[in-house]
């Protein structure tokens, strides 16, 4: 993750305030009507990990470290309940080579992970606190840093989650979100260590907890 998008993800939400701030605070009520929203969060991924089945070297657990992520949800009204949504979320990890419960992961090193996603969230009309359910779809990149998987891949992901709105005032507003995010990773030829052979890969598979601000006009 570049600094630039740090700053930028880390910026936004005190940009995003001072114009809410600026467009006036009204009854919470209103809340309930169309209206566009921005919603920078922070969250926590857990769950991480895929198997390989190597033809030369066996069955492979490849696991992921949990760690912390940042991300940007645009919110787009359809109708009175119903949002168009495009999720960014970015996270650095390690991944690592599970040996079992007595022997642990060894590491394998960095990697950093990218979604990029379009889908729906439905949410019930309730006033100030509103529960959501919501499903994407979209791409995932892969980038690590290691001679095990030394290419950086782009593959197809899906997302299911929900969560609470809970809105303060006319434009403001909190999001709980959780989030189960599966990739295909595919059957391709692996290379490492400068060779290449062939090997089938289950889904990379990831749970996702965030917290953020609703910023809505």
């Amino acid at each position: 993750m570049t600094k630039t998008r740090r700053h930028l993800l880390r910026t936004l939400p005190v940009a995003v305030a001072l114009i809410a701030l600026a467009t006036g605070v009204g009854s919470p009520a209103s809340a309930q009507k169309p209206r566009f929203e921005i919603t920078p969060y922070y969250g926590y991924s857990f769950l991480g990990g895929f198997e390989i089945d190597d033809y030369e070297f066996g069955r492979l657990d490849l696991e992921l470290d949990d760690t912390s992520l940042q991300g940007l949800i645009v919110g787009i009204p359809v109708r009175r309940n119903l949002h168009l949504e495009f999720l960014v979320n970015e996270q650095e990890t390690r991944f690592g080579l599970d040996e079992g419960p007595f022997l642990g992961a060894a590491d394998l090193g960095p990697m950093d992970i990218s979604y990029y996603h379009a889908g729906v969230t439905w949410t019930a009309p309730l006033g100030q606190v509103r529960p959501f359910a919501s499903f994407s779809a979209g791409i995932t990149r892969l980038a690590p840093d290691s001679d095990f998987l030394p290419e950086t891949e782009s593959r197809f992901s899906v997302g299911l989650g929900g969560g609470t709105k809970i809105f303060l005032t006319d434009h403001i507003g909190l999001r709980f979100d959780a989030r189960l995010l599966v990739t295909s990773t595919g059957d391709d030829d692996l290379c490492c260590y400068d060779c290449c052979y062939g090997g089938e890969r289950d889904d990379l598979i990831q749970g996702i907890v965030s917290a953020g601000f609703i910023f809505a006009f």
